[in-house]
């Protein structure tokens, strides 16, 4: 069934009337539904719910609603990740994409001293793929992107912050099983061409605790979703 994230739906007694443009193109245009057809919406405050097409045309699609679907697929931790941004906008696409589907509550555009592309003019699309990936993995809640933050900041407001090093050759992610089985745990990623040594010496006098993703040299979409996979598997979740 197609799922689709709404985040305030018109609902009159399980009659629900849907006009958001996104929706409207999706089921007119893209799938063209037709009366009788069903598909779910859903957001984290109401959770889901599918629905049958009563009447749809270019302007609005009344639906009755059916039943409310069990869904249980949110992490019980928040986990926020500061993903330095790649030189190419298609690639922390990519990650937030990925970064979804694997379960994170945020994504912060990291900017470090490195980091070469500090601009991200299309915001809405980042946005968008947020909700995308939310609505194909099965989760509830849509993550919250945020605008670029300089690692400086991050690392006085971080609580139980971790940092990939390509030097650090004796903690790895999985060896912090109780500080990572924690309400909210942050994930720092840097940029092409590694943190700076300033950086690291300001990251080491921080809360952070520095790890290793292995001894090789990982790119840093591949950085994200490595240390990522490891946390969730970690968490069990």
């Amino acid at each position: 069934m197609h799922r689709f994230y709404l985040f305030s739906p018109d609902i009159k007694k399980d009659i629900l009337t849907l006009k958001d443009p996104r929706l409207l193109h999706q089921l007119n245009r893209v799938l063209r539904m037709k009366s009788g057809d069903r598909f779910s919406i859903f957001n984290d405050e109401k959770g889901e719910h599918s629905l049958e097409i009563l009447e749809i045309d270019r302007h609005q699609i009344l639906a009755q609603m059916i039943e409310k679907i069990d869904c249980k697929t949110e992490s019980a931790t928040e986990v926020s990740l500061y993903q330095a941004v790649p030189k190419k906008t298609a690639l922390f696409e990519w990650v937030i994409q990925k970064a979804t589907e694997l379960g994170v509550s945020h994504v912060y555009p990291l900017i470090t001293e490195r980091t070469e592309n500090r601009r991200l003019s299309k915001f809405d699309r980042l946005v968008t793929i947020a909700t995308e990936a939310t609505e194909q993995s099965g989760r509830l809640r849509v993550p919250v992107v945020h605008h670029p933050i300089p690692l400086e900041a991050v690392l006085k407001e971080v609580t139980n912050g971790y940092l990939a090093y390509e030097m650090e050759g004796k903690d790895y992610l999985g060896d912090y099983q109780k500080t990572l089985k924690s309400s909210s745990v942050q994930i720092i990623i840097g940029p092409e061409g590694g943190f700076s040594n300033r950086e690291i010496v300001l990251a080491e006098k921080s809360k952070v605790h520095l790890f290793s993703l292995g001894p090789r040299i990982l790119r840093t979409e591949t950085a994200a979703i490595a240390a990522l996979s490891i946390l969730f598997s970690s968490l069990k979740d």
